[in-house]
């Protein structure tokens, strides 16, 4: 009796490992949307890095393009981060504090580049445009962000071009 329920427990949180895989992009759906974008940034003259975060805000992928410059490794992280943690994309993030996502974005003095105004605002949120959700048979899987194009709606196109390529796999 010991050994049933100790197998039906191990076959209960292995399958339950194995359904985290359906919350989340699979690694090549990931890796086309970035490759698709930052060949549209490219052909545009852009050097940008693509982003892909789950859920939990774990990041699935990272692609910096070539000549990107380092920093947009970390403002790609917070433009995901800001998308899962609000559940809305950083341009529409960026309007609930009124600010014009394609404007000129104000500076809070002592705070990362990008950072709304405010107390107690999480440095790791962004007013920049370029961070999306990503819905998958109709669920939000997470989030992708391009950073590196002059200007945040530049880095919309970009994301959405990557997006419109794997639509196909996202119903």
């Amino acid at each position: 009796m010991n050994k049933l329920i100790c197998s039906l427990a191990v076959f209960a949180s292995l399958n339950a490992f194995g359904q985290t895989s359906t919350d989340e992009l699979p690694l090549d759906l990931a890796l086309e949307w970035a490759q698709e974008s930052i060949a549209v940034c490219k052909e545009n003259g852009y050097n940008v890095t693509a982003t892909y975060m789950n859920n939990n805000s774990v990041v699935k992928l990272v692609l910096r393009s070539d000549e990107a410059r380092e920093g947009t490794v970390d403002i790609g992280y917070r433009k995901a981060y800001t998308v899962i943690k609000t559940g809305m994309s950083t341009a529409d993030f960026a309007r609930s504090f009124g600010i014009d996502p394609e404007g000129t974005i104000p500076s809070v003095p002592g705070a990362p580049p990008g950072t709304p105004p405010g107390d107690n605002v999480d440095p790791n949120t962004i007013v920049f445009a370029g961070g999306l959700p990503v819905e998958m048979g109709g669920k939000v899987v997470g989030a992708v962000s391009i950073s590196g194009a002059p200007g945040g709606p530049k880095d919309v196109t970009c994301a959405e071009a990557g997006l419109a390529k794997i639509a196909h796999s996202l119903m």
